[in-house]
């Protein structure tokens, strides 16, 4: 979900749901023990590094293509709804999903 408006601090969120493609680079697991005064509690944490893809064109046929990369970031892993390929096609890359068909 992102803020329609998070670029106009004064005005009332309003969020909707968003398509976000990247490369996953590494991994960040984060063990959190329980304290001795059992104000925490034992979990573990874990976030994905992942470097954007800046999408370029979107065929009929739905078909996402991308040739660059964007910024990197941490993402918390359960943010994470899905995972997808990508394919060399005719000197650009895509995006392969379920939703993604070739003929």
């Amino acid at each position: 979900m992102v803020d329609k408006f998070a670029h106009q601090r004064r005005r009332t969120s309003e969020f909707e749901l968003r398509d976000f493609y990247g490369q996953l680079l590494r991994l960040l697991i984060i063990n959190i023990p329980e304290s001795q005064n059992d104000r925490v509690h034992p979990q573990t944490l874990v976030y994905a590094l992942i470097k954007s893809v800046k999408l370029i064109d979107s065929a009929a046929d739905g078909i996402k293509y991308y040739e660059n990369f964007g910024s990197m970031e941490f993402v918390d892993l359960n943010q994470v709804k899905c995972v997808v390929g990508r394919i060399m096609d005719r000197g650009r890359w895509a995006i392969v999903d379920r939703s993604t068909s070739f003929a």
